[in-house]
This record gives structure tokens, C-alpha cells and sequence, in this order.
């Protein structure tokens, strides 16, 4: 616009032979000339001193709860002036979901963003740290990838702007809503979700051989509490077994492609999520299957809980365009399904003991595997 009406001025000043326009033009385009030079340099300053942090709070989150990324500008120069200010285009279309969204139409710019368009991210004096927070689209289950977005220093009068430092890469996981099971009647495969039957099953001898102590979480036996410990250390702790470690739940998922609507299929994540999440607070391990074949496992704790809530948070229905064949389903496992899954997931005939669909595809059931429809 300034440009245009320099111009304008210009050829207005030539063709009425108005003298008293050229003072007018003089004004208009010092900072035309003087702004590239200006914003180049600001530009160059800036990505030689400004040092860019992304950190997504909370690194998880549920679906529907608010996230947003933490960007700091550090200025890493011990002396001058105050960096020059930052500016980034709006950012809430570029997050990419799973790998699978459609790659946002990034073009090369020939013309600067206006600074009215740009969110201010601080300029730091030396040594120095300035936090802008940008929003985290939390609206649908996914892993959500931001790529390095470019920002944008301006000349001082916010005329002519130049590329600067491009923001880090930022993960944020956002995972389904737990989908509590307890409300239907899954029969004993579900038994020894959140429980601790598996160790409630004898003393210490049926149990396996005394490997030590561990401190003492919500549900472990009393009877397997450690006295000398408590008076010793003033903690409760509890005796562990061998045969701990052996007790798994396994957990099925029906993740075929085209067999489910997408609400339903987003039903069975989040009670595949509620399963781990239960049996991890215990001293079970979680072990979740698919019927595409893929595996996973975690291990009791907050560890065990936090991939899972990764895992499952990318979790997307596979295609099954050739025959697939899995692992046996273990004895008392749950396997999670929809009613159109349930429909096409069928006892094969030619296989007793095995499940099939129209596409040919067997899984083999042992033991008092339960199919549940959620």
C-alpha cells in the first residue's frame, strides 16, 4: 500500500509539475529504500543470536482438553541491544495428524506477512527468555506433528519484512477418553483387568521363588507386606515372586480397515486404552494385540501407561489386502470388537477353534478367549 501511494505521488508530481510534492515523495520512499536493507539485516541478527524451544504442556492430553505448545526465544548474546521481535503466522492449520493428513499447502512466499498478521513471540534482551503459547488442535484423537514453521522480522517502520530462525518440530499426543468395560457383561476374559487375581492364587510358594522386596502399590496382598521393612525404613514394602512377572493380560483389538464406522472404531480404542490403563496399575504387564497382526506390550507403572497412551493415540485401522495371519489369541484374553466387526468376524469353517471374515483372514482363539462388542 505505501509503495502504491508512492508511486501514485510520484507520477502525480511529474504530470501536474506540482514541486511541492516532491518533499511528499522524499519522506515515502527513504523508508522504501533503507526498509529491505534493514529487515535483511534485523533478519540475519536474529537467527545468528536467537536460539528457538518447543515444549508441548501437557505432553499428553486427553481429547477435548486444552494443550498448547510453550515457544521460548532465547537470546543467547551476553551484550547489545534487545533482539529484534519475532513474528509467526497462525499455525492452527499446519498440525498434520498421524502421518495421514493431507500435507498442508506450504508455498514459497514472494511477498512478507503484514505484522498485523504475525503473533508477536517477545524480542529478549541478552541472556534473556521470552514464552509465547500457541494452541494444540485437541478436537480428535491423534499424533499431532508440527513442522518447522518460518518466522518473519520486520524493518522499524513495519514496512518491508525478511525470513528469520524457523521454530522447532513439536509432537503433542492427544488420547482417546477411557471407555470403562465394567458396564458390560465381558465375562471372565475380563476378570483380571484392574485386578489382582493372578496373584492372589496362592502364598509365597505358588508365587515362584522370593526375588526381594518392592515398595508397596494399591492392591498388592496384604499378606505379602514386609514388616522388618516398615520398622527399618518407616515405608511399606512388599515381598515380589518370580511368578510376577509372568502374569500378562492380553488385550485384542479389532483394528480392520472398512469393518467399522469411525465413532465405533474410536469406541474400541478408548476401551483398549481403559484395559491398559487398568491392568498397569496392578502388577499385570498389558499385552495388546490386533487383528492386522501388530503387537504390543506394556509393562506395569507409569511407564507401561505412558506409551500406551502413544500407542494408542496413532492408532489407525489397517487395510488388509493380503492374507494375514496373527498369533494364536491367548487363553482369557478380551477381544475387542464392534457390532459390524462382530458380524463379519465369524467362526471359519474349515479351521474349528478360529475366526475368519469374508476376506479369508484367520486368527486363531484358544481357551476362554471372549469376543466383546462395544
Amino acid at each position: 500500500m505505501v509503495l502504491v501511494t508512492f508511486g501514485v505521488v510520484v507520477v502525480t508530481a511529474i504530470v501536474t509539475g506540482t514541486p511541492e510534492l516532491a518533499p511528499l515523495a522524499v519522506v515515502m520512499g527513504v523508508p522504501l529504500l533503507v526498509g529491505p536493507v534493514l529487515a535483511h539485516w534485523r533478519a540475519r541478527s536474529a537467527i545468528a543470536s536467537l536460539v528457538l524451544h518447543a515444549h508441548v504442556e501437557p505432553g499428553a492430553v486427553e481429547v477435548g482438553n486444552p494443550s498448547h505448545i510453550k515457544l521460548s526465544v532465547t537470546n543467547r548474546a551476553t551484550t547489545g541491544a534487545t533482539a529484534p521481535s519475532l513474528g509467526l503466522p497462525d499455525v492452527g492449520d499446519r498440525w498434520r495428524a498421524n502421518g495421514t493428513d493431507p500435507v498442508p499447502d506450504i508455498r514459497v512466499r514472494w511477498v512478507a506477512p503484514s505484522m498485523s498478521s504475525l503473533q508477536v513471540l517477545g524480542a529478549p534482551a541478552p541472556g534473556r527468555t521470552e514464552s509465547s503459547l500457541l494452541p494444540v488442535p485437541t478436537d480428535r484423537r491423534g499424533l499431532f506433528t508440527l513442522r518447522p514453521q518460518q518466522c518473519w522480522v520486520h524493518d522499524p517502520f513495519g514496512l518491508v519484512g525478511a525470513p528469520g530462525p524457523e521454530t522447532p518440530i513439536a509432537v503433542a499426543v492427544v488420547h482417546p477418553v477411557p471407555l470403562p468395560l465394567v458396564h458390560l457383561d465381558v465375562g471372565p476374559a475380563a476378570s483380571h483387568i484392574g485386578s489382582t487375581s493372578a496373584l492372589d492364587s496362592g502364598s509365597g510358594g505358588g508365587l515362584g521363588e522370593l526375588e526381594g522386596l518392592r515398595p508397596y502399590v494399591a492392591g498388592d496382598r496384604l499378606s505379602l507386606l514386609h514388616w522388618p521393612a516398615k520398622i527399618r525404613y518407616g515405608a511399606w514394602f512388599v515381598r515380589q515372586f518370580d511368578g510376577e512377572a509372568a502374569a500378562t493380560v492380553s488385550v485384542v483389538l479389532d483394528d480392520r480397515a472398512g469393518v467399522h464406522r469411525r465413532i465405533d472404531f474410536e469406541r474400541l480404542v478408548a476401551a483398549a486404552l481403559w484395559s491398559v490403563l487398568e491392568t498397569t496399575r496392578t502388577q499385570h504387564a498389558a499385552h495388546v494385540m490386533t487383528l492386522a497382526g501388530r503387537s504390543f506390550s506394556f509393562a506395569p507403572g507409569e511407564r507401561g501407561r505412558a506409551d500406551a497412551r502413544v500407542v494408542l493415540a496413532g492408532l489407525q485401522p489397517v487395510s488388509l489386502r493380503a492374507a494375514v495371519r496373527t498369533s494364536a489369541i491367548p487363553p482369557d484374553a478380551v477381544v475387542l470388537t464392534t457390532r459390524t466387526g462382530a458380524e463379519r468376524l465369524v467362526q471359519h469353517p474349515s479351521r474349528p477353534g478360529s475366526l475368519g471374515d469374508a476376506g479369508g483372514h484367520v486368527t486363531s482363539v484358544g481357551g476362554t478367549a471372549r469376543i466383546v462388542v462395544v
